[in-house]
């Protein structure tokens, strides 16, 4: 074996070295594409923007916007279930990841592809009165919800006087469809939004 050839060995050696000693210091340089995976849910008020309604009159139509954004990897079938409680009652646990034991009101079925993100305007109005018997508690009968009559009477509002008003709390709870188990399972996403029901 040559002098070149010796030389070129140990250059070669040299090289394979330093790159061994490098290789954990260029990893941290390296950064290797990543993926998360989730679903977005936003409730926008009627000009698309955090303007919401707040105090709400018995049988006044208001407009909300629901965005659904899919960034599973694959098309999703998603549910919103829409409830409605008062301020005794629990609400969705975020800690816990759990969703309200409170049956839903009515129920809202969709596609969104992957990579998409569905808007779904909602025109809702709410029916309430005060009880005659009770001037401190408000009775609530029914929501309307784009045209359906959603059932609302086992729902009563008790007087805040911190507040002074009726205060209830619409919210919307997003399922998603597991194709393994073959049902809807809470997808541990919601919004809601709290209002003072004028008399």
């Amino acid at each position: 074996m040559g002098l070149q050839q010796y030389k070129t060995l140990l250059l070669v050696v040299t090289v394979v070295s330093a790159l061994f000693v490098a290789t954990p210091a260029i990893q941290q340089l390296v950064v290797l594409p990543q993926t998360e995976y989730f679903t977005e849910l936003s409730l926008l008020g009627p000009y698309h923007n955090a303007t919401y309604p707040y105090n709400v009159s018995a049988g006044d139509n208001y407009r909300l916007y629901l965005d659904i954004g899919n960034r599973l990897g694959s098309c999703a079938y998603y549910l919103i279930q829409v409830k409605f409680r008062n301020q005794t009652q629990s609400a969705p646990d975020s800690f816990n990841h759990a969703n309200n034991n409170q049956p839903s009101l009515g129920n809202i079925s969709f596609f969104v592809a992957d990579k998409e993100t569905l808007e779904l305007p909602i025109n809702i109005s709410f029916r309430y009165k005060v009880d005659a018997s009770n001037t401190d508690q408000l009775d609530m009968q029914n929501i309307i919800l784009n045209g359906a009559v959603l059932n609302a009477n086992t729902t009563t509002i008790a007087w805040d006087t911190e507040r002074k008003g009726f205060n209830g709390n619409l919210f919307f709870e997003l399922w998603i469809f597991n194709d393994t188990v073959n049902f809807f399972q809470y997808h541990q996403r919601y919004v809601s939004l709290w209002l003072k029901m004028n008399t």
